[in-house]
């Protein structure tokens, strides 16, 4: 506050100065004819050497404290360079806020990075402004503009001077990008696991289906980020594809065949009695759903058959699609729903019929088998394993997606800074000494006009 009345100091004066020789010259023109007036302006001596020690003196002064508010600000450009920003949107298609850029949170963040001693959330969120660089307006469609480009200005106050401003500034983008990518951009939440102790009350069958089912989450995971960037390479030199692969092998080999294979070639279960009820109960449900989705495939095969070749004729008809182009449509008639309905009703019959099997398959080699002495404790160690390798793969597609997502919005969100150049401070001291010069000069030249003739 001090440095910007000091800064304004000389400007003041110069135009005081300079009003007041206009004010001097004005009223003491009458006194005297034109051509004088000529003369006077043409016989000054316009380098004297008190008016130009005065102004360099001026303007050493106004370009001090001009420097030092200068260091004081300083501004970033927030660019969206992605498709959802011209819709106002973020890359997550909800609306976006340019205040989020100066929030609480992104402040704290920025706060702690640059572990500032002495300053709270308030007192920098004080020193910071933002708009967007295009303002549109709201007076005609025609003026309408979603702007894509936002300025950040700091100021420093006296709480947050003796912070470096251009650091700051850097922080506060820097702070933005990661919590824009934290909270808009594809993220992959850990799972709620179940401790080894919780897994340890399940029956081993039940793990088994537990754990493919986790990894088959990680795999769609790795697929749908793979199918978006299949080139991209982490910083552990791997893509999608190659942890998937990674992912899938150990799907097949340590849980369908490892684990599966010493739980039902040894019979190893918690409670064999009650786990075969289970299934064979599960059976009777299921075979309860395949007669009745059999009996309705039957029933709309009976129906396709009563249909007359007349009616079955397929009929094209002209139509146009959603662009407007043109095209001859089939028109569909009821034998084509129940098609549609009877091969429903065929996939649920083999599914139903799949699903006994198995379970059939598994009750058979529960009666067969006989456990091993410590069949049962090889089996938990096994579990255990499984259980800390798919924890870990789960991190590596979580660190993949994030290390993705934050490259893709370092092109997303381009930031640049710019501070008060040399060059513009240089323009501010050069028009400032005009001015004082020109000022300085009008009042020496000011009392060559006489009172009275």
């Amino acid at each position: 506050m001090i440095t910007s009345i000091l800064e304004k100091i000389p400007l003041l004066i110069a135009i005081g100065v300079l009003i007041w020789s206009l004010f001097v010259m004005y009223r003491r023109y009458k006194n005297i004819n034109y051509s004088e007036v000529v003369r006077i302006f043409k016989t000054a001596k316009y380098l004297t050497l008190w008016v130009i020690i005065t102004s360099v003196l001026m303007t050493a002064f106004f370009g001090i404290f001009n420097h030092i508010n200068a260091k004081k600000s300083v501004h970033a450009i927030v660019a969206l360079n992605y498709s959802e920003a011209s819709q106002a949107q973020n890359s997550n298609g909800t609306r976006y806020n340019m205040a989020e850029i100066i929030c609480d949170e992104v402040i704290e963040k920025a706060i702690e990075k640059g572990a500032f001693p002495d300053v709270t959330v308030k007192e920098l969120k004080e020193c910071l402004v933002v708009y967007p660089c295009v303002q549109g307006g709201v007076g005609d469609e025609s003026e309408y503009h979603i702007s894509t480009e936002f300025a950040v200005e700091y100021h420093a106050s006296k709480h947050t001077r003796h912070l470096d401003t251009e650091n700051v500034i850097k922080l506060i983008t820097a702070a933005y990008k990661e919590y824009y990518i934290d909270k808009y951009t594809d993220n992959y939440s850990l799972s709620v696991y179940p401790e080894p102790e919780e897994l340890s009350e399940l029956e081993y069958m039940d793990t088994v289906a537990f754990f493919n089912k986790e990894i088959s989450s990680i795999l769609n995971y790795l697929y749908g980020m793979a199918a978006k960037a299949p080139s991209f390479v982490t910083s552990a030199n791997t893509t999608f594809n190659s942890i998937a692969g990674k992912v899938y092998q150990f799907k097949e080999t340590q849980i369908n065949q490892n684990l599966k294979s010493l739980i039902l070639q040894n019979g190893v279960a918690k409670d064999k009695v009650e786990y075969i009820d289970r299934l064979a109960y599960q059976n009777k449900n299921t075979d309860f759903n395949r007669q009745k989705n059999l009996v309705s495939f039957n029933l709309c095969n009976e129906a396709i058959d009563r249909y007359s070749e007349e009616m079955t004729r397929i009929v094209l008809v002209p139509t146009w699609d959603k662009s407007g182009k043109y095209y001859m449509g089939r028109t569909k008639v009821g034998i084509d729903e129940l098609s549609v309905m009877a091969t429903e009703f065929s996939n649920n019959v083999a599914s139903n019929e799949k699903e006994i099997m198995d379970n059939n398959l598994i009750i058979e080699k529960m009666e067969s088998g006989s456990a091993f002495s410590g069949s049962n404790q090889s089996a938990d160690e096994l579990i255990n394993s499984i259980y800390t390798s798919i924890k870990s793969f789960e991190k590596e597609a979580i660190t993949a997606g994030r290390e993705y997502s934050s490259h893709r919005m370092n092109q997303c969100i381009a930031v640049s800074i710019y501070g008060v150049s040399l060059m513009n401070e240089l323009k501010s001291i050069l028009l400032c000494f005009a001015l004082v010069y020109a000022a300085l000069m009008l009042f020496e030249i000011s009392k060559k006009f006489p009172e009275k003739v």
